[in-house]
């Protein structure tokens, strides 16, 4: 990341022993709540929820009423490079979907671009699991579960050994699988076998 926007995401991570990171709309399905009351059965850490959206305003209100506005953050907003940032700066990123709203999530690939180790709604019928167990670089969690998303999170803060395999796992798969090669190459093959076969 540039010097100036890796100095941004520092401020808004402070000293925090352990980064959480999510990244998306704030509405429903993205299941924000379950990780603020996640963050509420943690040691201390520090958890971003980078987005805008319609849910801010309850969010905030739950991060008051927790007692976690040390903890929890909602900075908005944030431009390509300072979400390289922060991206670059997480222990972990958390995707806590709720349902097939969630039908994929390229965040998933953006954490493989910075090798980070990924904890994931195993949401059925989504492709978010399918990524996960394709690649091998996160942990899978019930969706809506504070307490097994809490107990995934603190598997990961313990054992900083593991997030680096689980983020070296999704930095291989990128380059490997789900790189823009690889893919590019695996559509042309299904062309090429779909054209021989008509």
């Amino acid at each position: 990341p540039e010097p100036a926007a890796f100095a941004r995401a520092e401020a808004l991570w402070g000293d925090a022993d352990f980064r959480v990171l999510a990244i998306g709309r704030l509405t429903y399905y993205k299941g924000h709540d379950a990780l603020i009351r996640a963050a509420a059965e943690l040691e201390p850490c520090r958890a971003l929820i980078v987005g805008t959206g319609e849910r801010r305003q309850r969010l905030e209100t739950l991060i008051q009423s927790l007692g976690l506005a040390g903890c929890v953050r909602l900075p908005g907003f944030q431009p390509d490079a300072d979400l390289n940032a922060l991206l670059a700066g997480c222990d972990v990123l958390c995707l806590p979907s709720l349902d097939r709203a969630e039908a994929f999530g390229v965040v998933l690939l953006e954490a493989m671009r910075f090798g980070k180790p990924v904890i994931v709604s195993d949401i059925p019928g989504s492709g978010t699991g399918w990524v996960v167990r394709q690649v091998g670089h996160g942990l899978l969690v019930p969706p809506d579960d504070p307490a097994q998303l809490a107990a995934a999170l603190r598997e990961l803060h313990r054992n900083p050994a593991r997030r680096q395999s689980l983020g070296a796992a999704g930095a291989t798969a990128l380059r490997e699988r789900f790189g823009i090669g690889p893919v590019a190459a695996a559509v042309a093959g299904l062309y090429r076998q779909s054209l021989n076969q008509a």
